[in-house]
Order: structure tokens, then sequence, then C-alpha cells
């Protein structure tokens, strides 16, 4: 299952130029291995739509994204994006300005106390351009889901989910992969944020359909540079899908 998103205009395609360039320098990717990562993360996800691009073969593609995969310790093209959102995400300023919608960000986390923190957080560094609802578990997040599938007006569409792994009722997983395999909410993206950091939780997610993984902050400051990185991509350079 692939990791669908876009990039907005051109104000986004610039503010992925400083942070491409980081990566690209990061993993030691050659000048044509970045052009094959920026065009994934224009979405132009096809071998051959990739090879029209660039003009080269679609065989050469191939070896310039499992060179990549393998500099990156990634394996997939899903992974790799998350990958490099999650690089995007840790690497931004909490000082640098974001100009975006207002954002519905649904969290679904049985610790209240950190739900509070992180709305807190957020408040800090975001003001009120976000507002968060709350569901405290698996199952009570997928009620909520049902009712924006039913158009409740009560219920606003999610922009955005922060989901945790370690849920009762329905877990993570499970619930990720309800999302991304029901055609009513697949493009809503789902940041797995989660204390948990095993290689094999992070590549399920990322086979299941989910967008980014972004392993849980200890401390308050690094929890507002992270709340500030997630809002900057996602409302900002990400593809937010148009509420429906």
């Amino acid at each position: 299952m692939s990791t669908a998103f876009h990039i907005g205009n051109e104000l986004s395609l610039e503010d992925l130029k400083a942070p491409l360039e980081q990566f690209a320098q990061k993993y030691s990717l050659s000048k044509r291995e970045q052009d094959v990562l920026n065009l994934l993360v224009q979405q132009v996800v096809s071998a051959e739509d990739i090879s029209y691009k660039l003009g080269i073969s679609r065989n050469t593609v191939r070896i310039h994204l499992k060179n990549i995969n393998t500099k990156v310790g990634t394996n997939s093209k899903s992974e790799l994006l998350g990958r490099f959102i999650e690089f995007v995400i840790q690497n931004k300023k909490s000082e640098d300005t974001i100009t975006m919608q207002h954002l519905t960000i649904l969290i679904a986390d049985d610790d209240q106390s950190y739900v509070d923190l992180v709305r807190k957080a957020s408040e800090s560094v975001i003001g009120a351009n976000v507002t968060f609802q709350h569901a405290v578990d698996g199952q009570n997040m997928m009620e909520y889901l049902n009712r924006v599938k039913r158009n409740d007006a009560s219920t606003p569409r999610p922009h955005l989910i922060l989901l945790d792994l370690n849920m009762p009722k329905i877990n993570g997983f499970q619930a990720l992969e309800k999302i991304k395999t029901d055609p009513m909410l697949s493009e809503i993206p789902v940041v797995v944020f989660s204390s948990s950091s095993t290689q094999s939780d992070i590549s399920s997610i990322y086979a299941l359909g989910g967008n980014s993984y972004v392993t849980k902050p200890g401390g308050y400051q690094e929890l507002k540079k992270v709340i500030h990185g997630i809002v900057f991509y996602w409302g900002q350079i990400g593809a937010l899908p148009a509420n429906k």
C-alpha cells in the first residue's frame, strides 16, 4: 500500500528545496538520486513517470531507487517518503513562521495527560490555527470517523490524524488499516505518534499506508519542536486533502 500525498503549490516546492538538499547531503545522495527523490515527494511515483520526467530508462530509475533505499535504510518508496517527512519534521526550527489554513487534527491516544500536553505545546508554537479533536482509543476514533462519513454536522472532518499505537479495544495498527482501506477516509494523512520505535513496527506502519512516523518526545521543549514540524509539513508543504 503506498503513501499518497502531493505538493499543493509553488510556495510548497520552494519550501522543500532546502530540506531536500539537507536530506540528500545527510545520506550522500547523488544529484540524480536527489532528482528522483524530488519527484517522489511531488507524487510522481511510478518508474515510468519518473523515467519520462528525467529522460532516463525505467531500469535506471529502479537502480536509483534501490540505491537511495540502501543509503537511507528503507525498504520501499512509502517508507522512504515517510523517512523524508520525519526528517523535515525533526529539523524544522520552532522559531520559523508558519503560514497555513486552520487545521483540525484528530488525536487518538488513551493518555489524557499527554493529549493535554500536545494541545499546550501546539498553542505555544502555533497559536489558534489548530483545533484538536480527541479520541480516547482506536474504537472511539473509528466511531468519530464513521460520523464524519455520515456528514454529521457536529463532527468536523480532520485534516490530519495523530495516531498512537498502544491503545485498548482497537490498537493503532488495526485502526490504521481500517482508515487506509476505506475509500472515504484513506486520503486523510495519518502520522503515527508513538513511544514505540522498533524497526518492525515502523515497517508495518508504512506497509499499512501510514504517511509518517514520529517518536513521542520525552521533554516538553522537544514536543513543541515536533508539533511545530508536524503542523509545518502537513499544513504548509504536505498534502492536506480538501475537506469533503
